[in-house]
């Protein structure tokens, strides 16, 4: 099964905070790549990108761009125009897909129920908030619940006035949101719908649904017809709906709407589409290393390397993203010394290495390079000002 294909797998039910990425194997018909990576098929609309893709004549290839177009869809939120692609690609590619376990896998995501559901839902819609607005950061998930681990948690509320807090997760590719809170929120669940998924934790084969949610408020910006994973884990607000709400500032108490433009830019962020998932990420180097720098406020570490250094101690901690004490997946991670060359920066650091994670690889100067994630306790010292439609996302220090 070509890589590809893999990827848009992790990438469809991983809703934690990444996946790995890695060099095709048998590359995709170039043409609709290379188009797709241009400027103008960044900004394409899915109708464009269907079209494009129906110019593929050969098989594979095609398969190929049509689950890149299906991944699109997730990323936009489009609930409504799923069921009819998705069923039309199942069937001209019906015998590829029986051949291939994945694919079945993929192929099989959805049953008669959740296509109608789909089907019936109306467009997905952003409405921003008009003017600044400065909402709180909370460290836990509750005032009455206080976590070994602090996370960013912003209060996120539904149509039906039920509110709960989620994290402001920029390294989850996918909103989450905890069948609790699903219930209470009035989500209604695709009944049919099933998958497993991962976390670069190293956790597999956890279970989840998908729903949809008439409307998910974050201060005056409201989000409506969302397509959103549902699980037993915590509620995730992420970088699919974050990355939709405009002109943001996130510091460690706040998360700013239509803040005034940052005079500076210390540390300028790209944001990427690569092999199917959204990130933030940094030019940087560790132990003079180049690598990219992915920013995760989901992450309770300052930084997480996906490769050991010079090392200082070996301890027993919870799992980084878990918010409760008592979660029973406990990691083991080594700690090491070394230098963090940020642009405008360099910071002698102690770091994080957790042997069997898969943090997300990036790709630097040509090749596929190990990455490093600058964690939610780096916003002691930094703040993030993301403009992702004006291409002017930076790193600051504080």
């Amino acid at each position: 099964m070509k890589r590809l294909m893999r990827l848009l797998l992790a990438w469809v039910v991983l809703v934690s905070t990444g996946l790995p990425a890695a060099t095709r194997l048998n590359a995709p018909e170039p043409g609709f790549y290379q188009w797709l990576a241009s400027e103008q098929g960044r900004k394409a609309s899915l109708m464009q990108l269907r079209e494009r893709c129906e110019l593929v004549p050969e098989p594979g290839k095609n398969l190929d761009c049509s689950v890149t177009v299906i991944a699109r869809m997730f990323e936009l939120k489009a609930a409504n125009q799923l069921p009819d692609f998705y069923l039309a690609v199942q069937r001209r590619h019906a015998r590829a897909i029986k051949a291939d376990p994945e694919l079945n896998i993929l192929f099989s995501m959805f049953g008669e129920q959740s296509l109608a559901t789909l089907r019936k839902t109306g467009d997905f819609t952003t409405k921003r908030a008009s003017q600044r607005e400065v909402l709180k950061i909370h460290p836990y998930a509750n005032d009455r619940f206080v976590a070994q681990e602090v996370l960013p948690f912003i209060d996120v509320s539904a149509a039906n006035g039920h509110s709960a807090r989620f994290v402001l997760d920029t390294g989850a590719p996918q909103t989450r949101v905890n069948i609790d809170t699903a219930k209470q929120m009035g989500i209604r669940l695709l009944s049919d719908s099933h998958y497993a998924y991962s976390t670069f934790y190293g956790e597999n084969n956890l279970s989840a649904r998908l729903g949809v949610i008439e409307s998910l408020k974050i201060g005056s910006s409201e989000f409506r017809n969302v397509l959103v994973f549902v699980s037993a884990r915590d509620n995730l607000l992420g970088l699919d709906l974050i990355s939709k709400l405009g002109r943001l500032k996130i510091t460690r108490k706040t998360l700013e709407l239509n803040p005034a433009p940052s005079p500076r830019c210390d540390s300028p962020i790209t944001y990427t589409r690569m092999d199917l998932n959204q990130r933030l990420t940094i030019a940087a180097s560790l132990d003079n290393r180049n690598t990219q720098a992915i920013v995760d406020t989901g992450n309770v570490d300052y930084l997480t390397s996906a490769l050991p250094g010079q090392q200082v101690n070996v301890v027993q901690t919870l799992t980084p993203g878990a918010s409760r004490p008592d979660n029973a997946d406990r990691q083991r991670y080594q700690s090491f010394k070394g230098v963090l060359n940020l642009p405008g920066h360099s910071l002698p650091i102690t770091y994080k290495y957790y042997p069997g994670f898969t943090i997300p690889t990036s790709w630097v100067r040509g090749r596929y390079v190990p990455s490093v994630l600058l964690g939610w306790q780096a916003f002691d010292e930094f703040e993030l000002n993301l403009d992702i439609e004006a291409g002017r996302s930076c790193f600051n220090k504080v």
